[in-house]
């Protein structure tokens, strides 16, 4: 990673290696707990990046809404949130953010805490937004 490597991590990955400093640093953060699996809204704060450009303003989506030990904000550049106030048992509150990206080293990391259910996949806007985060991490052109 510090020579220009590329991290792509997707929901669960902020739920492994917690006994691995390094790995957490270069996540941004880790998994505390989530909510059952539900509908709720998810608030895209950039879209000037490739896997947030092609979404709308606020999106609808069933997932398990991660909250995690603290907010990443401030260390990474924060892409989008969850609206805490559109599902139930929330925990981090007004500042909830579940997509961002951030160089490390000479590195890019990338992370969407969505993606729970196989249901997503079959989303043509998340696999764009998969791919988006996918080709800015490895520096390829953007889809």
């Amino acid at each position: 990673m510090e020579s220009g490597g590329g991290f792509v991590g997707v929901h669960a990955a902020a739920c492994t290696e917690d006994e691995w400093p390094y790995y957490g640093d270069l996540l941004g953060a880790r998994f505390a707990r989530h909510p059952l699996h539900q509908p709720g809204k998810a608030v895209v704060e950039d879209h000037d990046h490739p896997a947030t450009r092609h979404l709308p303003a606020v999106r609808d989506v069933t997932d398990e809404w991660y909250d995690f030990r603290t907010s990443p904000r401030g260390r990474v550049r924060v892409l989008a949130a969850a609206d805490e106030s559109s599902y139930e048992g929330g925990g981090m509150g007004a500042d909830h953010p579940l997509v961002w990206c951030r160089d490390h080293g000479e590195g890019r990391v990338f992370s969407t805490a969505l993606g729970h259910a196989r249901e997503a996949y079959e989303d043509p806007a998340f696999r764009a937004h998969l791919l988006g985060g996918i080709t800015w991490a490895a520096r390829l052109p953007a889809p």
